[in-house]
């Protein structure tokens, strides 16, 4: 695979770049899953979430540790890496693990 450090010397033209872009179009998105999934307390919310099923946001504070607000900080960024669903009930946020995206990321995964 060719880095961008490699792209940007003399060996590789801007078209060996776009033909790499093409060959792995998918490479931004798996980026952005495993840097999600690079925290331990997003790790902790995926945990609590695979045994629990559906969890309140209310409900991460205490598997966490952690205040609500940071706790809304890691929920958001897996939630934009579609790693997890919501579903609003009133005033209350319930998470649940996305499994089409998981399946997809296990797919990755030799």
């Amino acid at each position: 695979m060719i880095s961008d450090c490699e792209c940007q010397r003399e060996t590789c033209s801007p078209t060996q770049q776009d033909d790499t872009r093409r060959l792995y179009q998918d490479l931004e998105e798996t980026a952005l899953l495993f840097r999600a999934l690079a925290d331990e307390t997003r790790l902790a919310i995926m945990r609590q979430l695979r045994e629990q099923g559906e969890v309140c946001a209310c409900d991460f504070a205490a598997c966490c540790r952690l205040a609500q607000p940071t706790v809304s900080h890691h929920l958001a960024i897996l939630r934009r890496a579609g790693l997890v669903k919501t579903n609003k009930r009133g005033l209350w946020v319930y998470y649940r693990i996305n499994e089409d995206k998981l399946a997809w990321l296990r797919g990755l995964i030799p």
